[in-house]
């Protein structure tokens, strides 16, 4: 009898990060504005009342972004997002048995926070620390869940609020979040390899013994100081800025003559370009130089946006939609590989969570933005122009980035790279 192979165990690690995407994401994220309306008439306020509710989440989000960052490599990550999970549904419990407006906002404060490290931070953080082989692929895949989970949670949540109410839909979804997410957070989330465990395709030719050899990057204080990070959050910022147009884009449709019912199939279009560039530029990365994949879905990114300004029927906007939503995958999976791929795996979640952060400010105050453009211009015409720019600049920022940051992961033989004991012992939990 031959021995059966032992599934890596970053493939688990990949498992739960799609499942966190697929529920996580696609349930909480994707379904919020859905109760927007019914939530209005039964509480008495103003629909731009109820919207800011997501206001405060995703600005509550971006702060949390950058403080829990560090606290990744100093506590017991499985403690950690299991408390994060247990508070995310908390907050659907309370927003079920809300009577004011006050206590809604008060949830999403919660909830803003509780999103943004449990998904967020964590998925991209687990698999750069447990994928050196296909980490380019595996974050493409984890990041389409996101929309898939959207596709599938928003009709049953849709029609849960119709049928019984927003009430019984937001306590279904916290009971949906600890059933799911629970499991995965409890005995799979581990924040590195350690003893003999090894990141999936690690070469061990290349690595010096023991199990610290194969954390490998730059301290993130260090990073802090580079021309690759100021270039990354520069990207960051106007590529989230560029993404929050998205939200306006029925609107803009709507202004070419199409029917409100035609725009959101045109924009239902650009979710699913979404998940497909999620998936493809991950491929890309692994299978071509950084850069050319990125200049591929850049060209695809620029002809989206000028599609969607110039066009006017539903045919020829669906597939600039579909490119445009192809092109969100730069920022949303390329970027992410990058400064994985530039500061290595010693500190990538305090690297990454400032990035993050200032990215999900730009987009939060991006929404607002473009909505004083629209006012004072009387269409989309700036903003449209803008992201074609932003894009250009983008790529360039990107290539300086790689460039000027290559071999610097290769600095973690110095002193100060070397982990902390007690941040080594948290990972080991």
């Amino acid at each position: 009898m031959f021995p059966r192979p032992r599934l890596h165990f970053a493939w688990l690690v990949f498992l739960a990060a799609c499942v966190i995407s697929f529920v996580g994401f696609g349930l909480t994220l994707n379904t919020a504005s859905l109760y927007w309306t019914s939530v209005s008439e039964e509480l008495g306020v103003s629909l731009a009342d109820v919207s800011l509710m997501s206001t405060v989440s995703g600005f509550a989000g971006a702060v949390a972004l950058g403080v829990a960052s560090p606290l990744f490599e100093r506590i017991n990550l499985k403690l950690f997002l299991t408390v994060m999970v247990v508070l995310t549904a908390g907050a659907y419990f309370l927003s079920a048995a809300a009577t004011s407006i006050t206590v809604l906002y008060a949830a999403n404060l919660v909830l803003g926070v509780t999103k943004a490290v449990a998904i967020m931070l964590s998925v991209p953080v687990l698999l750069g620390n447990w994928f050196e082989k296909h980490l380019g692929l595996v974050t493409g895949i984890a990041g389409a869940m996101t929309a898939v989970g959207g596709a599938v949670f928003s009709p049953i949540i849709g029609n849960l609020i119709s049928v019984d109410g927003w009430r019984t839909a937001y306590v279904v979804t916290g009971v949906i979040v600890l059933v799911a997410l629970l499991p995965f957070t409890l005995f799979v989330t581990k924040l590195r390899p350690t003893g003999d465990q090894k990141p999936y395709g690690f070469d061990a030719s290349a690595a010096e013994s023991g199990p610290i050899a194969t954390v490998v990057g730059v301290p993130a204080k260090r990073a802090y100081r580079t021309l690759p990070f100021v270039c990354f959050a520069v990207v960051g910022l106007i590529l989230q800025f560029a993404g929050s147009l998205v939200q306006h884009l029925p609107t803009a449709f709507t202004m070419t003559g199409l029917s409100l019912t035609a725009a959101a199939s045109v924009f239902s279009v650009l979710l699913i370009g979404a998940s497909v560039g999620k998936f493809a530029i991950g491929a890309a990365l692994d299978q071509l130089r950084p850069m050319i994949a990125i200049g591929i879905f850049t060209a695809i990114a620029l002809f989206g946006w000028a599609g969607m300004w110039l066009f006017s029927t539903e045919l020829p906007l669906s597939v600039a939609s579909f490119a445009g939503g192809m092109g969100q995958a730069i920022n949303l999976v390329g970027v992410v590989v990058l400064v994985r791929n530039v500061f290595g795996a010693l500190e990538y979640s305090k690297i990454l969570g400032p990035l993050l952060m200032i990215g999900s400010l730009a987009n939060a105050a991006g929404v607002y933005v473009h909505g004083l453009i629209h006012d004072g211009t009387g269409g989309y015409t700036w903003s449209f122009a803008t992201n074609l720019v932003i894009f250009v600049v983008a790529f360039g920022l990107l290539a300086v980035a790689v460039r000027s940051g290559r071999g610097l992961a290769l600095s973690a033989d110095t002193p100060d790279s070397t982990p902390e004991p007690q941040e080594v012992e948290a990972a080991t939990r």
